[in-house]
């Protein structure tokens, strides 16, 4: 009996450190796959901003030199000149814009509520209208922690663009003793959270994956024609909370 039970707890002890292993390779993995998707991001940024961005500023400026040299018979000809101009000057802010928010540089200068607030001050869709309220981010915290939560709010806030058909979006990011708690609800259409379809979609799929990686939890509050509810919640700790 002595050895049966020796037995039993060396096999439980054996499988709970199999079980241990297998979550650390699998936060391993889930943690390569984060870094290499962000250094992609940010070499797509750096292209854009350093290749399309300044041939666009180059062609704008040659279009406004040919301009300044060009006969035009009426002041339709000239009219329709300036909006190939006006077109290109509006490309090559969307480029900026475009690239900015793939490479947040308020996260490289400045902390999380600044960048949530860059992004969205260049948000394009003018017909949603997005509040934000953010308290106790004002020193930072662990820049994985605060580049993961960025991209959490890009991926909601892209979702209720895309998808949801909403006007009014309030994003809400709260950090106190216990950590970082964040609401993402606009007034949209709303879906089925039963439907696990559309949780195999690469969007949710991300947002969870983001914050379980963090340790974190994520709830979708939804149904059709009462809008969407992202809550999530990540715990902090004790070494992370202040990061000089």
């Amino acid at each position: 009996m002595l050895a049966y039970s020796y037995y039993k707890r060396y096999k439980l002890r054996k499988e709970s450190q199999h079980q241990g292993e297998l979550m650390k390779q699998q936060e391993i993995a889930v943690k390569a796959v984060l870094e290499a998707e962000e250094k992609e991001r940010q070499r797509i940024a750096k292209d854009l901003h350093d290749g399309v961005g300044q041939m666009m500023s180059a062609a704008k400026m040659n279009l406004s030199a040919f301009e300044d040299e060009a006969n035009f018979f009426n002041d339709e000809q000239r009219n329709s000149f300036q909006k190939i101009i006006n077109l290109v000057d509006d490309s090559c802010r969307e480029v900026r814009n475009v690239s900015h928010i793939m490479m947040p540089n308020a996260l490289l200068k400045n902390n999380l509520s600044a960048a949530i607030n860059e992004f969205v001050d260049k948000l394009s869709n003018k017909k949603l209208k997005v509040q934000v309220y953010t308290e106790g981010l004002d020193e930072r915290i662990d820049a994985n922690i605060e580049t993961v939560l960025y991209r959490v709010i890009q991926e909601c806030v892209n979702n209720t663009i895309k998808h949801s058909g909403a006007d009014t979006l309030v994003i809400s990011v709260i950090k106190d003793k216990d950590g970082i708690s964040g609401t993402i609800e606009d007034n949209g259409k709303g879906f089925d959270t039963s439907d696990k379809e559309k949780f195999e979609g690469v969007g949710l799929k991300n947002i969870t994956s983001r914050i379980e990686y963090l340790k974190g939890s994520v709830d979708f509050d939804s149904a059709p024609g009462r809008g969407t509810l992202v809550a999530l919640h990540v715990p902090l700790m004790l070494s992370e909370k202040t990061v000089p």
